[in-house]
């Protein structure tokens, strides 16, 4: 009798074992069975806004699911990383991270994530220098001019950026370490013409900015360019010099990527990678992307972890800047 209850025990919980295998596969199978959102921490219009919208219709045609677009701004995408590290990991919620969040990494100990546990990286999407913008009537005729001014007035000329700790303030926190100067950091959020109106008036000497950003700019000649932060000339900006023609060794290029909770099943981070790869070269989508300025790059999952881990390496001896105003 004992042998029999215990048989028949056996055979219950092998019943149950293989009824929750069949659950989980027929749930894999039906992704994606409602609307997918794409989840970014920036504004509408911003680099990742545009390049997120571009993608979404090609995104929509593959997957069969209406892709929404989901602007969640705030401290430096903190607010809309947390927000996808707690969303159910079904693969319908997906974030669109920047170089930025490696930045923020790096820089704050209180985050309420950790982006090397917390997220299944899937692709990264493209990549790009930024830009350093002077108005069009500046006295810096080249960025050797800024930064001996920068030299001999220490800490009066200005620069802009999106805010305190993304990686365009970074980029310039590195470019002053490397070449030995301090500068005035005037952080800005919302709305972009602010930053250009204060450029434009004189009242901003620099400003840091994306490709995405930079080329209407550049094309209507409201503001002049003096350098990319890339190691190599930008195919976009041919006759810009680069930071390195200037500072020696110096090099930042930035990226987005998509990632989705940790715990997505792999069937899924697969699909959407596929996904993702295919509507990027989409021959339209692609040539868009491009003229924006940007470096189309998908990749695997390994590269794209990889890239993260080293470049929070890369900022993390800048951790003073959680100090800036």
């Amino acid at each position: 009798m004992r042998g029999y209850r215990r048989c028949r025990a056996l055979l219950w919980a092998g019943a149950v074992l293989v009824a929750t295998v069949f659950q989980g596969a027929a749930a894999q199978e039906e992704f994606p069975s409602r609307t997918i959102r794409i989840v970014h921490g920036y504004d509408a219009g911003s680099n990742p806004d545009v390049i997120a919208r571009h993608l979404a219709p090609a995104l929509t045609a593959l997957l069969g699911q209406q892709v929404a677009v989901d602007p969640k701004p705030g401290a430096a995408e903190r607010v809309a990383a947390a927000m996808v590290a707690r969303a159910p990991a079904d693969g319908h919620t997906l974030y669109l991270m920047t170089g930025g969040q490696a930045a923020v990494s790096a820089i704050d100990p209180a985050l309420p994530y950790d982006v090397m546990r917390d997220f299944a990286f899937i692709s990264t999407v493209t990549r790009f220098p930024f830009v350093l913008l002077v108005a069009p009537d500046s006295r810096f005729a080249t960025l050797a001019d800024y930064l001996a001014a920068a030299r001999r007035e220490p800490g009066k000329l200005s620069y802009g950026s999106s805010g305190v700790g993304g990686t365009l303030h970074m980029t310039m926190e590195l470019l002053c370490r490397q070449a030995g100067v301090e500068l005035l950091h005037v952080p800005y959020k919302g709305n972009p013409a602010q930053p250009l109106g204060d450029l434009t008036a004189g009242r901003l000497d620099l400003l840091v900015i994306t490709v995405t950003g930079a080329q209407p700019l550049l094309k209507a000649d409201k503001a002049r360019a003096l350098a990319v932060t890339s190691k190599e000339r930008s195919a976009h900006f041919p006759d810009v010099p680069t930071i390195a023609e200037t500072v020696a060794d110096f090099d930042v290029m930035s990226w987005l990527g998509f990632v989705a909770p940790a715990g997505v099943p792999a069937p899924v981070t697969g699909r959407w990678a596929t996904a993702i790869r295919a509507a990027a070269e989409e021959p339209a989508v692609r040539a868009r992307l491009e003229d924006l300025g940007n470096e189309v790059y998908p990749g695997t999952p390994a590269a794209f972890r990889a890239r993260v881990a080293a470049d929070i390496a890369k900022w993390k001896p800048l951790t003073r800047v959680l100090s800036s105003p």
